[in-house]
């Protein structure tokens, strides 16, 4: 058992309600349990910021496990976490 730090960023820090949360992980827990979790601990606001309301597929942001970085859109969830990781979690920005 252990801990990660999460971080939010834009709407996703709207949604949680602070900047940061420390959450409990499992041996073998990956980002896909940590979504979950965050998803249930902060409630619907959070969930349809994070999934989409409709298919439930999880929205294209960005997540960073220390310095290693993750697409929801073609990155692996099933990354496992380990006791002390930081995990950011970022909404794309669009502009030009």
């Amino acid at each position: 058992m252990g801990k990660v730090k999460v971080k939010f960023f834009a709407h996703l820090r709207q949604a949680a309600g602070t900047n940061e949360a420390y959450v409990d992980i499992q041996e073998g827990d990956t980002l896909e349990n940590l979504i979950d979790r965050l998803s249930e601990r902060f409630g619907p606001d959070f969930t349809d910021r994070i999934r989409d309301p409709t298919t439930g597929t999880l929205a294209p942001f960005l997540i960073m496990v220390g310095r290693e970085e993750i697409s929801t859109v073609r990155g692996d969830l099933k990354h496992k976490l380990n006791d002390g990781d930081t995990v950011s979690l970022l909404e794309p920005v669009g502009g030009g």
